[in-house]
């Protein structure tokens, strides 16, 4: 197979992605980074890749973009700080005097519970990581991105805040759609602007981490899914090339879901394998 070949549509652009230190933020930090932009990596901690066991080709993230060929700044944070996401974003604008793109894709369901038995400081933490990490995001580069009249923000909502997937997962559903509302509003907000902002709502992906919590679940998942399969990070990272890029300069408030036809196509049983 021929190797896929990058048009440089994003040189001499910035973006700042959270929770990039493995998974699908890696695989949005790739995909942009052989475009040509210029890529911040935030997460908890940015070695998270070695603590779940997904390969990379070097000992970091930010070493795989550098390797690349692209500038590389490795910011660990914790975006549910409001102090943290300002200091965050003053790092980044002194770094590199710019930031044209700003992808939230930190958060989780990891604790998430029905809701009558969902714990409040469980419920809150959720809401939190999903939720909370990208409003604080939106609120500071905003101001930036108004006053040069240009940017994409992409939030990364899922399936599960369109439509219930399982009651126990009630506090991630109600994050994300919360991230979807956000989206819709701020979408409005900086319309104005010139900045877009959309969202995108996987599915069922197939990351490292992801795929070592199903066991044998993730065979009975495959019928539920139109297309047959699980999505893979690059299914993702490819629509997050088309919302970054001068290919949705006239598209925003919208949600892309990536997710094999699932939620709208398949919907009585998305939880039906549980």
């Amino acid at each position: 197979m021929a190797e896929e070949v990058f048009p440089p549509r994003l040189r001499g652009q910035v973006a700042v992605i959270t929770g990039a230190a493995r998974g699908l933020g890696r695989a949005y930090a790739l995909r942009l980074a052989r475009l040509g932009a210029d890529i911040v990596i935030n997460d908890i901690n940015l070695e998270a890749a070695a603590e779940v066991g997904e390969p990379l080709t070097a000992p970091t993230v930010v070493e795989e973009i550098e390797r690349l060929g692209r500038r590389a700044l490795g910011i660990a944070a914790d975006v549910t700080s409001e102090a943290a996401v300002q200091a965050l974003f003053d790092q980044v604008l002194a770094t590199f005097g710019q930031v044209d793109i700003l992808i939230n894709n930190a958060g989780g369901g990891r604790g998430s519970r029905s809701v009558s038995e969902c714990p409040p400081e469980t419920w809150e933490a959720v809401v939190a990581k999903n939720l909370r990490s990208a409003y604080l995001c939106c609120r500071a580069v905003a101001p930036h991105m108004r006053a040069r009249r240009r940017g994409k923000i992409i939030n990364v909502a899922s399936v599960a805040g369109l439509t219930p997937l399982m009651p126990t997962l009630a506090p991630y559903a109600v994050a994300k759609a919360g991230v979807i509302q956000l989206t819709r509003a701020l979408a409005l907000e900086l319309a104005p602007y010139g900045i877009n902002v959309n969202a995108i709502a996987p599915g069922y992906v197939a990351t490292v981490h992801w795929l070592g919590g199903l066991g044998k679940i993730k065979e009975q998942l495959l019928p539920h899914i139109p297309m047959g399969r699980l999505a893979q990070p690059e299914d993702c990272a490819k629509v997050i090339e088309f919302l970054a890029t001068d290919l949705s300069d006239f598209v925003t408030g919208e949600v892309i879901c990536v997710d094999g036809g699932m939620a709208h196509l398949n919907p009585y049983y998305l939880g039906q394998a549980y």
